[in-house]
Parts: structure tokens; C-alpha cells; sequence
């Protein structure tokens, strides 16, 4: 007791310090968490909306791999800013501050990268869309011409959409080469319900049940509102990130002040 009491004027400021230093080990471990959940949420997006987010003619297309990049360097910072703290290591500290800023800086970016995309949506779609049912359709004239990749990624959101063209059938069926090979009443298989394989079918009989919306509404909500959600959840990540810049800023100061640890 009087061994403790008499270091104790020695160090004034170690209660205050031990608590910086267990808030930012627990906040490193959020921040692992996070990194997982950012790698997690690029990844998952990439998958689902890979098709959909390869109309678009706008960086947003850039965002699910920045978001994964970003998750596995916050990953990473979250075990080295564990350990700078753990060990009291005040150039670690230096290191894991300043990349975590950087880190932020990148968050940011996505986040304006998103921002400016949602006002830009819909004509970015209808750009898109454009350019690859032209080359789904120059592909159906032409095995030479057009890209198979179009043709793919359009079936595919046809498909998963359940929508036509870019605002219905009339994307062929007033389409010049299209109706030069097929007629008026012939559309994609993937802008029908009917689960037969095969390339085309048929909208001249009653009984013919064919997706009526265009994909241009379709894709533009989807694509709104996984932006929103993105915007919304790395702005909730940068707020927490904020909290562990200034923990270690602080903790790099008490470090120095009472002297550091060598790794």
C-alpha cells in the first residue's frame, strides 16, 4: 500500500492514460468489425448488383471495390492500431493515426463519388442501357458485331428485374434491325415469364405474358437506393473512425509526455 502510494504523485495521469489506452484497444476491435462489414457489404454488392451496376456509365461502378479496399485496410489498421496501444508503441501509434486519417479520406470520397452519382442516376442509366441493348441487339443481328457480354448482362437484368428493354418492348419491337429480323411481335426470352429455354418469343397470342415495365425506372431505384444506404452507412463509419483518430492523437501525447515503449 505505501509502494503504491508512494509512485502514485509520479504518474498523476496513468488512470487517465490506461483508459484512453482500453478505449482505443476496444475501438480497434470495433474497427475490425467494421472492416469486415465494410469488405463484407463491397463484396455482397459486387455480387448482387454487378450486372446492374455494369449499365451505368458513371464512377459509381467503382464503389464496391473501393468499399472492399477500404474494409481490408481499416481490417488491417484495427490489428496494428490493437497492438500500437497495447504496447504503448508511440511511432505505431504515429503510423496508425495517419493512415486511418487517409482511410477517412477515402471513405469521403466514396461518399461524394455517390452523392454527386444519385443526381446524375437516371440519365447515367438510360446511357448505359442504351449503349448495351445496342450491343445486344447488334450481337443478335451479327455474331461479329456487338459484344456476347451485352447480350449476357442484359438477359440477365431482364431476368432478375423482370422488366424489357429500357422503357418496355418498344425497345424492339421499334427497333430498326430488330424488326428487320424478328418483326413486331417478337421479343428477348428474358422479357417473358415463361420458363421454356429459348431465345426469343412470341407476343402475338393472348396467352403471351411478357415483363410491361421498362428496366430504366427499375435500375435507377435500385441503384438509388443501394447509393442511399452505402451513403448512410459509411457516414455512420466515419463518425466511429473520427472517435480513433482522436484517441490515438491523445494516447501519442500521454505516450510522450511519460516516455514511450519500444516494440
Amino acid at each position: 500500500s505505501s509502494g503504491i502510494n508512494a509512485e502514485w504523485p509520479l504518474r498523476p495521469g496513468g488512470c487517465k492514460k490506461n483508459m484512453i489506452k482500453l478505449l482505443l484497444v476496444v475501438f480497434n476491435v470495433i474497427a475490425v468489425i467494421i472492416g469486415l462489414s465494410l469488405l463484407g457489404i463491397g463484396a455482397y454488392s459486387k455480387y448482387e448488383y454487378g450486372e446492374i451496376l455494369a449499365v451505368s456509365s458513371s464512377s459509381f461502378t467503382s464503389i464496391p471495390s473501393m468499399l472492399m479496399i477500404l474494409g481490408v485496410l481499416v481490417f488491417i489498421l484495427g490489428f496494428l492500431g490493437c497492438f500500437g496501444a497495447f504496447r504503448e508503441n508511440r511511432p505505431l501509434l504515429i503510423i496508425y493515426t495517419i493512415l486511418l486519417v487517409l482511410v477517412l479520406m477515402g471513405e469521403v470520397v466514396a461518399i461524394i463519388i455517390s452523392i454527386v452519382y444519385k443526381g446524375k442516376i437516371t440519365d447515367s442509366v438510360n446511357e448505359g442501357l442504351e449503349i448495351k441493348i445496342d450491343g445486344y441487339i447488334a450481337y443478335d443481328d451479327d455474331n461479329t458485331a456487338g459484344d456476347v457480354d451485352d447480350k449476357e448482362i442484359v438477359d440477365k437484368i431482364q431476368e432478375s428485374l423482370e422488366c424489357c428493354g429500357i422503357h418496355g418492348i418498344v425497345t424492339y419491337t421499334e427497333d430498326a434491325t430488330w424488326l428487320g429480323n424478328h418483326g413486331n411481335m417478337t421479343i428477348p426470352a428474358s422479357c417473358c415469364t415463361s420458363e421454356e429455354e429459348a431465345d426469343y418469343c412470341t407476343i402475338s397470342s393472348d396467352t403471351a405474358d411478357y415483363y410491361k415495365d421498362g428496366c430504366l425506372d427499375i435500375v435507377t431505384d435500385q441503384l438509388s437506393e443501394s447509393a442511399g444506404i452505402v451513403i448512410g452507412i459509411v457516414i455512420g463509419f466515419i463518425i466511429i473512425q473520427m472517435l480513433g483518430v482522436c484517441l490515438g492523437c491523445v494516447l501519442c501525447q500521454r505516450i510522450a509526455r511519460d516516455g514511450y515503449k519500444e516494440v
